[in-house]
């Protein structure tokens, strides 16, 4: 590990310390600031927490006892008759209690009364305490703590807004087929002007839209100049966390240098079908682009392939499958560079042919009757088609000036033969798993289908000898990426195991294309040397030279019942071929800057609103089943964004400080004890009534609110660390 990544990583986490801190430091100060205002006496304000006693310093001033302890946690501010922890809520009223002398006026009788009848708080507490002071006083003292969560969040977005803030376009880069998106029409290229009426400045703002769930969204679009309106349903499917459309961004031309996770231009496990001297000037490229940010060189652009000039993502996509499985000339800043056709993985199986889940409107398929629920049974007369690789054998029949393709469709009523007619359409995205349900398709034929977890062939050749081997009609009910470290992230959506990580319910939440056609591509041999860092940090693995076979463990089900489990070799197919051919494309992206520092608040203030509405859109989309609670972050999630982001640069960094921030502020309102708005509940209560809450009824709230905490807790760090899988 060279100085540059160990400084990059202490820095990354340092702003993660400082920044998670300082979220809960202006939440207490705000608390601290107003109590003091109202006079009420606090004990303690501390920096981080001093568990046990633990702590770096301390010094008394006044009445205040001011430290910084050894937890660096955020902080709290201990006040005078006012405790969140629901054991102590009694002692501390007592301790707020007039203690030297009762007031001549409260007599014993006075005191024997029932509760509603006793004299106000100002005569029987400490004057200094906080239950002494009136309900709009204590009432200002907690919603102190969140309105300088707000305010540290607008602080923080003006910041972002002063440096400039970088957003994607709102633009459609892919769509994927049978997704929500692909049925309206949706199409590469698109610029999305409005949404339900509102301008639509970023992609962010179509996404926001998706946790809705259940509305139709009503996109204006922009399509080469034609103004076009559609109306899109968000979907959720089984398994899914939240709702979306199945588009992806729109990209550039430029390539993506610098990446330190993947260490250069191209992705170290393709980085062997490159020459070496296409691997060189590629890395002449990537030194290059460092000194863009500081000499505003040339950036790293694809200008031509095969010769031929493009100028846009869409023209860029179509040639790279007007060429899919050959090699293919760039011209990147001038210079010529071969790069070869990555072959896609697979395991020596073919599966069978699932139902169609959509149907394109206006496509010919559409108007002959092929319908969802519909199964493809052969295509120009071939009954032992590959469902993965249906996609690519229809773009290579487009390739070669077919317009039309015959198929054989089966449903309940039998099996009839079609004459399909396919759109010249070459721009079709290899899987874009928007979803673990995603399905494969064509958009040239205007159909997309599902793959069935079932065995229709397998090659015994290419498995080992004595191997227990599979049969025709075995159903796969779980994959198990035994030796493989590609998904092993703290956000994986697998149950870990204790070789490596098992998808399972497959057909009920994960389908078998997001499988093998998406996770398996970027599969990796795992290192069980090499600590939790490297996944984190992207470190690359040692090589002991020692070839090793990865491979995927099948659990199958016979149609007897029986249960067994077959190893499969991943192996580099000879028909299938990735779309993408190593390296990455930058999104397309927009700064916005504010012109001065009024304008600079005021786009904080109007971006911190606007995250608030959507936290609590997303709280309302999380209780009426919109959203699965398995989508939630718990805190070692947020410090692992957080750590991300801060190698981002500081305008990311200060635009996630803003939502954080906006998130504590919206949740601290929630009204369960013993959180601020559990609180302001009871103020409300005593400011209606005339009189505070019973104090049992307080104390069991407080443990019934807490022990809500306390499980939510849980449940989040549990997903962070895939205790609990996410699917």
């Amino acid at each position: 590990m060279d100085i540059d990544t160990i400084w990059a990583i202490t820095f990354g986490v340092m702003l993660v310390i400082l920044g998670f801190n300082a979220l809960i430091l202006v939440h207490e100060f705000g608390h601290f600031a107003v109590a003091r205002l109202c006079k009420v006496r606090c004990d303690k304000f501390y920096l981080f927490f001093d568990f046990w006693g633990l702590r770096l310093c301390r010094f008394k001033w006044g009445d205040t006892e001011y430290g910084v302890g050894l937890f660096p946690l955020g902080g709290y501010v201990k006040m005078l008759g006012q405790e969140d922890d629901p054991s102590a809520i009694r002692a501390e009223i007592e301790k707020a209690k007039l203690q030297t002398e009762t007031p001549t006026d409260i007599t014993d009788s006075d005191m024997d009364a029932p509760q509603a009848e006793r004299p106000t708080n100002s005569e029987i507490f400490s004057p200094d305490s906080y239950l002494s002071k009136s309900v709009p006083q204590r009432f200002a003292i907690i919603v102190a703590g969140v309105a300088m969560n707000f305010l540290f969040a607008i602080v923080c977005g003006a910041g972002a807004y002063m440096i400039g803030v970088k957003e994607t376009v709102p633009a459609v880069g892919n769509v994927v087929p049978g997704s929500p998106a692909w049925e309206a029409g949706l199409q590469t290229g698109d610029r999305i002007t409005a949404i339900d009426g509102k301008d639509a400045k970023a992609f962010g703002d179509v996404l926001k839209k998706m946790i809705e769930g259940k509305k139709t969204v009503q996109l204006d679009i922009d399509r080469h100049g034609e103004a076009l309106t559609l109306d899109v349903t968000p979907r959720r499917r089984s398994g899914d966390l939240t709702p979306n459309i199945g588009i992806l961004s729109l990209a550039t031309l430029e390539l993506q240098t610098g990446n330190r996770l993947h260490r250069g231009l191209v992705r170290p496990s393709w980085a062997k079908y490159y020459s070496d001297e296409s691997l060189k000037t590629l890395e002449s490229f990537d030194v290059l682009e460092s000194l863009t940010q500081r000499r505003e060189l040339q950036p790293v652009r694809l200008e031509k392939v095969n010769g031929q000039p493009i100028e846009t993502y869409a023209e860029y996509l179509d040639a790279q499958l007007q060429h899919i499985g050959q090699p293919i000339t760039y011209t990147i800043n001038g210079k010529d560079i071969e790069i070869p056709a990555i072959p896609k993985r697979e395991i020596p199986v073919r599966f069978a042919m699932g139902e169609i889940t959509s149907v394109l409107p206006g496509s010919d398929a559409a108007r002959q009757g092929i319908m969802p629920g519909d199964t493809i049974v052969s295509v120009d007369g071939d009954a032992e088609i590959d469902p993965f690789k249906l996609p690519q054998i229809l773009l290579r029949k487009v390739n070669a000036g077919q317009t039309t393709v015959e198929l054989a469709v089966k449903n309940a009523d039998g099996e009839r033969t079609l004459t399909v007619a396919m759109k010249p359409i070459r721009i079709m995205p290899e899987l874009s798993a928007m979803s673990m349900r995603d399905p494969m398709g064509s958009t040239a034929l205007g159909l997309s289908w599902n793959v069935e977890p079932i065995i229709a062939d397998f090659d015994a050749y290419k498995l080992s000898a004595g191997q227990t081997m599979p049969a025709v009609g075995d159903r796969v009910v779980g994959v198990e990426f035994v030796n493989s470290e590609r998904i092993l992230r703290k956000n994986s959506f697998t149950q870990a195991t204790e070789d490596g990580f098992l998808f399972h319910e497959i057909g009920n939440r994960v389908d078998i294309p997001y499988i093998f056609s998406y996770l398996l591509q970027d599969a990796q041999l795992a290192d069980k040397k090499t600590s939790w860092l490297a996944s984190i940090f992207g470190e690359e693995q040692p090589d002991d030279g020692e070839e090793r076979i990865l491979f995927v463990r099948l659990m199958l089900e016979t149609p007897d019942g029986e249960a067994k489990t077959v190893d499969m070799p991943i192996l580099e197919s000879t028909d299938w071929f990735n779309t993408e051919r190593g390296y990455f494309l930058k999104a397309e992206q927009t700064t916005f800057t504010a012109s001065g520092l009024g304008d600079a608040i005021s786009r904080g203030t109007i971006r911190t609103l606007d995250y608030g509405l959507l936290v609590y859109r997303s709280v309302q989309a999380l209780l009426d089943g919109s959203v699965s609670p398995r989508a939630l972050n718990g805190p070692v999630g947020i410090i692992e964004i957080m750590y991300r982001i801060a190698q981002s640069g500081w305008s990311e960094y200060l635009m996630l400080l803003c939502l954080v921030g906006v998130n504590l502020a919206v949740i601290n309102l929630l009204p369960i004890p013993p959180l601020d708005g559990g609180h302001l509940v009871f103020l409300t209560y005593e400011g209606i009534f005339r009189r505070p809450p019973n104090e049992m009824l307080q104390v069991v709230l407080s443990y019934f609110g807490l022990l809500l905490i306390i499980v939510l807790m849980v449940w989040t760090v549990s997903l962070d660390l895939t205790c609990i899988p996410r699917w």
